[in-house]
């Protein structure tokens, strides 16, 4: 159907009209500060779930089947809940976009920690090594490539759940609002245009930490 397209030019002034004149800049920043606060809490409770289950290996064998359960539960059904519990303001959008967060962290954080050579550890330990320098020359050169890999798709996991999140609760601003009052209105060039922006900021994101993680991993070669 015609209304349901929209070509490249049309897409392209609509993008630049709202850049212009519209409230897209801040639109784009709401999501982005919902799924940074989210990381920033869901980082740091998923590197300490990560780590505490990463050094212990029966620990691991425990808390691993819970963490697989929550994991193969979609985000949304976790916002329903949290809508019960917080309401719909900002509190419910951030602690989803911190759960999802939590969880890919921990997803990385733990293998990296469990699988640190054996043999490095006893030849630290057999030089008479504290657990602050086996932290800092053992376990921190494992840690921290897994961990920005965490928190790359911690953050890309966190923006789609935010915007998602935007589109089936009225928030007053984001890329999703915009996207359903397009949507609503059969303004496809507009629909489009957020669709675009959406992916390419999220492109632009994963490349960033991308390149952060190659050159933490040149920095810690031997």
């Amino acid at each position: 159907r015609p209304r349901a397209l929209a070509g490249p030019l049309a897409v392209a002034r609509v993008a630049a009209w709202d850049l212009r004149h519209g409230s897209l800049l801040g639109d784009i920043a709401v999501p982005f500060a919902r799924a940074g606060a989210g990381v920033v809490i869901g980082a740091a409770l998923g590197a300490a779930i990560g780590g505490g289950i990463g050094l212990r290996p029966r620990l691991r064998q425990r808390v691993e089947p819970a963490l697989d359960f929550l994991r193969a539960i979609p985000p949304l059904l976790i916002f329903s809940l949290l809508l019960s519990m917080l309401g719909y303001g900002e509190a419910a959008r951030v602690t989803v976009a911190g759960f999802v967060a939590a969880l890919a962290v921990s997803l990385h954080v733990a293998p990296a920690l469990g699988d640190v050579h054996v043999e490095r550890l006893r030849t630290l330990r057999a030089l008479g090594a504290s657990r602050l320098q086996l932290l800092r020359f053992l376990y921190a050169y494992e840690l921290l490539p897994a961990a920005i890999t965490g928190l790359r798709h911690a953050f890309s996991a966190a923006l789609i759940v935010t915007v998602v999140a935007e589109m089936l609760v009225g928030a007053p601003y984001g890329l999703g609002t915009r996207a359903v009052s397009a949507q609503i209105a059969y303004d496809a060039p507009r629909l489009y245009a957020v669709t675009l922006i959406a992916g390419l900021l999220g492109h632009a994101v994963a490349r960033s930490t991308l390149r952060l993680e190659r050159h933490i991993r040149e920095l810690l070669a031997p």
